[in-house]
């Protein structure tokens, strides 16, 4: 099985003989790469969708992989079993909604040690809350796929306190857990001089709306800053 680069980000992300629910599965491909280069002893491909689900199971089928793979319809972790597996695996939807899927079953997550997490947005609101719930990141990894940006994080269940981040780090990750920091960095650098652009554009208009869009970019533009910086440190 071949992945996109994000794919294969994602897939990279899980550990080593770990029991995965692959949540929002869509066509079952990272499943299948996990059971066929023998990561995973045991993968639950999950979708909401009955649809993309039977595509999944014509191709594990294809691939003769019944065995290894066992396909569900479930909403988020819905079907699984408590202790059934070990590591989460969510990618290719809104933060905002993995955030609602890792709250929504209590009873399942709290048997789950690994997650693998690839928010469409709101990564910030997803590192929020696995400080919440005593989750500490331990790699990010960014990929470019097709022209656009994708950003992935490994975090584990911690029985100590969990780092405090600050603001920027929240928003933008910590650099020294960046698998692809130089790609990272470049894309932080590309965000900042779109922001650039855009305040020049806003900075003729004074209305209200402009005002508070001007001083949301001015903040984000300080979060990217402190990032770089820290990234400078670092390589130093």
């Amino acid at each position: 099985m071949e992945l996109s680069k994000r794919m294969q980000m994602n897939a990279d992300l899980v550990s080593e003989g770990s029991r995965v629910a692959d949540i929002g599965c869509d066509h079952g491909y990272v499943s299948i790469y996990l059971a066929q280069q023998k990561k995973c002893p045991k993968v639950i491909a999950m979708d909401v969708n009955e649809g993309p689900l039977q595509i999944a199971k014509g191709n594990i089928v294809r691939e003769r992989l019944e065995g290894q793979i066992d396909c569900r319809l479930s909403d988020g972790l819905e079907k699984i079993v408590p202790g059934e597996v070990d590591t989460v695996l969510i990618a290719g939807v809104g933060g905002m909604l993995i955030c609602r899927i890792l709250q929504r079953n209590p009873e399942v997550l709290v048997n789950v040690k690994d997650l693998v997490l690839q928010p469409q947005s709101d990564c910030g609101m997803v590192r929020r809350l696995l400080s919440k719930l005593n989750f500490k990141i331990i790699k990010e990894d960014f990929c470019i796929d097709e022209g656009k940006p994708y950003l992935a994080v490994r975090a584990v269940r911690s029985d100590l306190a969990v780092p405090v981040y600050s603001e920027s780090e929240y928003c933008y990750g910590k650099m020294s857990l960046q698998q692809n920091p130089l790609e990272y960095k470049a894309y932080l650098l590309g965000e900042k001089e779109k922001i650039l652009h855009i305040i020049e554009k806003l900075n003729p208009f004074f209305s209200d709306s402009s005002k508070t869009r001007r001083e949301e970019l001015l903040h984000t533009l300080k979060c990217i800053n402190e990032i770089l910086v820290c990234s400078e440190m670092e390589s130093k």
